[in-house]
């Protein structure tokens, strides 16, 4: 998969979570502010190995404040889960 593929569907699903977190806003409570957000997709097994290597890359640079939301698709009602990491 191309970069700008991998861009363009991190942004679909940026935005997908996005709607859910706004329906269900204490969803966020789980989401520090400031935090780094690392979304990986269930149904799109590229994506969400691009994004696991994204989430390596981070760790290894210290960055901190990382929550890591497993989902089963763009259009999952809400996240699976969110872990610190």
């Amino acid at each position: 998969m191309r970069k700008s593929q991998l861009v363009d569907k991190n942004l679909e699903l940026s935005a997908a979570l996005l709607r859910r977190l706004l329906e269900n806003p204490s969803a966020l409570e789980e989401i520090p502010e400031g935090a780094n957000l690392i979304v990986l997709p269930l149904d799109d097994p590229e994506l969400f190995q691009a994004n696991l290597e994204q989430l390596v890359t981070l760790k290894e640079q210290s960055v901190r404040k990382l929550r890591v939301i497993v989902i089963e698709s763009a259009e999952a009602l809400e996240p699976r889960m969110v872990v610190r990491v």
